[in-house]
């Protein structure tokens, strides 16, 4: 089974929890159906649901049409469904992903990405059918006057009372022309942030092996299975290869032809009243015209938002260990390699070789590799005080004219935007070198004003370190002690652990017991004569941080259920009010139409919400370091 496509009953209901609460009941059930018998026939699911025919459509079609499940493929004669657990998760990640697109775009490049999560895919014609249908028939209307709420009420708020006139200037979320949004789904598709929708992407694990190896099969062998050992190997490195052939493939980004400029430039409002008023290709037919991408159909990549939740993760990590100027020039340098990562980890890696003098010699990934000059040119551009964070000694040595007082001040004092382009980029290399000795390794020295960012390694080091976080809240440092000692040391018995913790039976013996409940720690008894008694065995104590990982993640999926749980307990509380607060004539007029204590109420459950949201978004960035950012850990 793929890594990314591991269930457990915890994730089921957690899943299910998010596709009741975003697509309704109907969808719920017979995702509930799948998720409780696995892989099933529509009959089976039925049977299951006690749904009719036209019910069990139509929730197959939601969950479908938003990539929730697999179905076999179209050449099989029975279509099986089964659950897509990574895209069903994914549900939580929504908000994220549309905050994430407009810190680096703009409004308008995440309300196109949001209106995509909401659809879940859909071709380039139907999107900008959606975003310009009132175009039709309306004179005026390619000189600025459509009304919005074509596109917003995708999100569920249409708000038709949006009408942008001749002379009104628009919404900084509205499109101005079809030639705005053919740019802004082009500049996704090369950023990775929006892929190709292929039939490859509805096949499971399994099916998709299958396909692998039989193309591998009909390629290299005529369709006949090998037999020999070196065959065998070259057939799995085939199957494996056609997997990663499949998957790139939806990377790929067509050239579209009504694109006028290059994907860099994010100012898609320039030349915008050349545009409106019929300078461009579709500007003169509303968007009726039809162009060769227009059956190009289109979805958010998912593991895109992991690389960012990576980046920003590590970014808020090096502002709480380190500095904030220190953190800006870091998120600079991660930005600039956003664009190459398309995804955190390799699922189809190549095995290693088992012989030890056969495995190759560690060659960084130079796609990881960012140039110190580069970013000084980007941190003046956004004007960060680089002095900030600095020991005032280290900056007196690179700024000419500068000294420090006996109270560890500068005089005079450094102006950032006086600095020299050479004092700029000694001073990002003074950060950059904060950033290399710290124990994390945030950054490596690659060549001279050159720096790389081992993500690998540092994925390793964020999972040990939310171990022991949770070790150490639970059981004091002695407990976290002990996870450190045996991830040393390997497996030790209880003589060698006392002597290598200093500390004694009876203390160890405790944490040992709770950590072993816990699932932290195993335990191994080893018999050294024939008869099993306790003082004739070697009782053998050990750490496996990959099973450590599931236990924490399993723990986490649990705290994010309870959250749940809790908003639905608190929502139910005061459903009747809340049903009255999204009437459509209350709706923007609460004071007029509701009481004090209604309102009053109403203020409560916002702040609650808001609350457990922000807590459920936090469980999630730790599922994210537990899961997304690193494949499975293997010990020998």
């Amino acid at each position: 089974m793929s890594y990314t496509q591991r269930e457990t009953p915890i994730l089921v209901e957690l899943c299910t929890f998010l596709v009741e609460d975003m697509y309704g009941e109907l969808a719920s059930r017979v995702f509930s159906v799948l998720a409780r018998f696995g892989r099933q026939r529509r009959a089976e699911i039925s049977k299951a649901s006690y749904l009719n025919s036209n019910q069990i459509s139509l929730g197959l079609v939601i969950l479908t049409q938003q990539h929730l499940v697999f179905h076999s493929p179209s050449t099989e004669p029975v279509v099986f469904y089964d659950i897509d657990w990574q895209q069903s998760y994914a549900l939580v990640r929504h908000a994220k992903i549309a905050h994430f697109v407009e810190e680096r775009f703009d409004k308008k490049t995440a309300n196109v990405v949001s209106n995509l999560l909401t659809l879940g895919h859909s071709s380039v014609a139907d999107l900008r059918e959606a975003y310009f249908a009132s175009y039709k028939g309306e004179e005026g209307a390619v000189n600025g006057t459509k009304v919005n709420g074509s596109v917003n009420g995708v999100n569920g708020n249409g708000d038709t009372s949006k009408t942008n006139g001749t002379h009104r200037e628009q919404d900084e979320e509205t499109l101005g022309s079809p030639d705005e949004l053919y740019a802004i789904i082009q500049t996704l598709m090369e950023h990775g942030w929006v892929i190709q929708v292929a039939e490859a992407q509805y096949l499971s694990a399994e099916d998709m092996h299958n396909v692998a190896r039989q193309q591998a099969l009909n390629d290299r062998w005529g369709g006949a299975v090998p037999t020999g050992i070196k065959d065998k190997d070259m057939l799995a490195h085939l199957i494996r290869e056609n997997k990663r052939r499949m998957r790139d493939a939806w990377l790929e980004v067509p050239q579209f032809s009504s694109r006028k400029r290059k994907a860099d430039d994010f100012d898609y409002g320039s030349n915008k009243r050349t545009k409106l008023n019929g300078g461009g290709q579709y500007g003169s037919t509303g968007g009726s015209e039809s162009s060769a991408e227009d059956d190009l159909v289109i979805r958010v990549n998912p593991e895109k938002a992991a690389v960012a939740m990576r980046n920003e993760y590590l970014v808020s990590l090096v502002e709480q260990r380190i500095s904030y100027s220190t953190a800006r020039l870091y998120e600079i340098m991660l930005r600039s390699l956003e664009k190459n990562i398309p995804r955190c980890f390799e699922e189809y890696p190549d095995p290693p070789p088992l012989n030890v003098e056969d495995q190759p010699q560690h060659e960084p990934n130079l796609e990881h590799v960012v140039n110190a000059k580069d970013v000084a040119q980007r941190a003046k551009i956004l004007n960060i005080d680089i002095c900030n964070g600095l020991d005032p000694n280290a900056i007196a040595r690179i700024v000419k004219n500068t000294t420090v007082g006996k109270d560890g001040v500068l005089s005079p004092a450094v102006d950032p935007s006086s600095l020299n382009f050479h004092e700029r980029l000694e001073l990002v290399e003074a950060h950059f070198k904060l950033l290399e000795d710290h124990p994390f390794r945030f950054v490596v020295w690659q060549a001279r004003g050159q720096y790389r960012v081992d993500f690998d390694v540092m994925a390793k080091t964020l999972i040990q370190q939310e171990i022991e976080n949770t070790v150490l809240a639970r059981k004091s440092n002695i407990g976290m002690k002990l996870i450190r000692a045996l991830k040393k040391k390997g497996k030790l018995d209880e003589r060698q652990l006392c002597n290598t913790m200093m500390a004694s039976p009876n203390d160890i013996r405790t944490i040992v017991n709770d950590l072993t409940v816990q699932g932290f720690v195993q335990t191994q008894e080893v018999p050294k004569v024939d008869r099993r008694e306790a003082k004739l065995s070697l009782h053998l104590i050990w750490y496996d941080v990959q099973r450590a990982r599931e236990k924490l993640l399993h723990d986490t999926y649990k705290g994010q259920v309870r959250i749940l749980q809790r908003i639905a307990f608190e929502r139910k509380k005061i459903q009747e009010l809340l049903s009255k607060a999204n009437r459509t004539d209350v709706a923007g007029n609460e004071t007029k139409y509701l009481k004090q204590s209604e309102l009053d109420d109403l203020k409560k459950w916002k702040e609650v919400q808001e609350k457990l949201l922000l807590q459920l978004s936090r469980e999630d960035d730790l599922v994210a370091v537990l899961r997304d950012y690193c494949g499975p850990l293997l010990t020998a």
